[in-house]
């Protein structure tokens, strides 16, 4: 694997046009694996679901993100997510938890590049966890030592759980200024950094059950739209330097200034005249 991604980011971060800003609605949708703390401990017990009671641990995910891009490299998002688990029954009855929870998250682009934007990121959500609880048998069973489940009735338990996530985004944007698609896939994990507490939908709440804790991961893939904006050049564009002077050019004659270069002046009325003409009118005298 490795053996792929680390070409395949390098030959990204060759790449130029990076986006400068970005704002981005997508929906995701993915599957994801839960782990529940002790709760698969009490629903083993005799009075239960069985000790033949295994967990399913696998879900489908779905949600929505409100993602900002700032700066080229600073990732704000808005997140709702879901985390739906599988079904886990015996002949007994029937287990199922679930997770909604909404948050931010915060992230930093490592590569912007040609279209490309890969991201590590944190986040915090809050939101409701619940399990789902039904009775197959005959008989009544319980969760804890006081919610009683009688055939064929079900109760939902709940709890108000945040939830810590790490994750990495990757995104691919069809155009890189104004309107544009886009799509990508998220890997993540998510952790409850405290405990809850149990409330039941009927009745006084669940006695003598661990309190509920909920962690996991998740394989998400994205589409959406959004307006980008691709990066400005740094700094104001350089003034242009001023036209050096054009040498002067040696100024065209006028065609009348020509005529009379070559046409000689005309002589002065009291000129001396030439001696044969002056003798030839000496004699008409």
């Amino acid at each position: 694997m490795r053996f792929f991604l680390i070409p395949t980011l390098l030959v990204l971060w060759a790449q130029e046009d990076p986006i400068g800003f970005g704002l981005l609605l997508r929906v995701h949708s993915g599957a994801g694996i839960g782990f529940f703390g002790q709760l698969k401990s009490d629903l083993q017990a005799s009075n239960a679901l069985g000790k033949d009671f295994r967990f399913v641990p696998w879900s489908t995910t779905g949600g929505a993100n409100l993602d900002i891009l700032i700066g080229k490299r600073l990732l704000l998002a808005g997140t709702l997510q879901l985390q739906h688990y599988d079904a886990s029954e015996t002949e007994r009855g029937l287990a199922r938890p679930y997770a909604l929870h909404y948050g931010g998250q915060i992230g930093f682009a490592l590569i912007n590049k040609n279209l490309w934007l890969f991201y590590p990121y944190v986040g915090y959500q809050v939101g409701t966890y619940e399990l789902r609880y039904m009775n197959y048998f005959t008989e009544p069973i319980y969760f804890g030592r006081n919610q009683e489940v009688r055939p064929l009735e079900k109760r939902v338990y709940s709890s108000a759980l945040g939830l810590a996530e790490v994750g990495i985004g990757l995104r691919r944007f069809r155009r890189g200024e104004g309107l544009t698609l886009m799509w990508g896939v998220d890997v993540g994990g998510m952790l409850s950094p405290s405990s809850g507490q149990w409330k039941a939908s009927e009745g006084p709440d669940p006695d003598g059950v661990s309190a509920p804790r909920l962690s996991g991961g998740y394989l998400r893939f994205s589409l959406g739209f959004g307006y980008v904006k691709p990066r400005s050049e740094s700094g104001p564009s350089p003034i242009p330097a001023a036209p050096l002077p054009e040498e002067e050019k040696p100024r065209k004659k006028k065609k009348t200034e020509e005529v009379e270069a070559d046409t000689p002046p005309p002589a002065p009325s009291d000129a001396p005249k030439p001696k044969k003409k002056q003798k030839d009118e000496e004699e008409e005298d």
